[in-house]
């Protein structure tokens, strides 16, 4: 049951072609071979481009301007329903970066920016998960404990 309206149905997640390597080795899913979380850890590529997000806000990274001819898009940006509380978060860090509230009245412009953020924030997160000498998801997980 969605509680709240989702602005963001309709409008694409994208990332740059240049990490989609990253996206196919480090989220498990339809056509990404085994599915061990060790070495796979998100589930999801939504959660990978949510951890991009995240990190690049965290930082204060500016968003990566976008170019359609290349990237690649993979999911609609309804998944952000699940769970419906990223649907707020993409709209607070938006409101944030702007430094404006009337932001939220343009959804296709919060999704540009939390697409720019995710390609922004995603090679830290490569770095996380390649930065140590254990299995991706202990090396993630000892360079959140540490950022935190």
């Amino acid at each position: 049951m969605e509680l709240y309206h989702n602005p963001f149905s309709g409008l694409w997640l994208i990332a740059p072609n240049t990490q989609q390597n990253a996206y196919n080795q480090y989220c498990q899913g339809p056509g990404s071979g085994k599915k061990d979380p060790d070495e796979k850890p998100f589930p999801r590529r939504v959660d990978f481009w949510f951890t991009g997000l995240s990190l690049a806000a965290w930082h204060g990274l500016k968003p990566i301007g976008l170019n359609k001819n290349s990237t690649f898009h993979f999911i609609d940006g309804g998944i952000l329903d699940n769970p419906s509380w990223r649907v707020q978060a993409v709209m607070l860090v938006a409101i944030a970066t702007e430094d404006n509230v009337e932001i939220v009245e343009k959804p296709s412009r919060m999704m540009h920016i939390a697409n720019g953020l995710a390609a922004a924030g995603v090679p830290r997160v490569v770095e996380m998960l390649e930065n140590g000498n254990q299995e991706p998801i202990w090396n993630l997980s000892d360079s959140l404990l540490e950022l935190f």
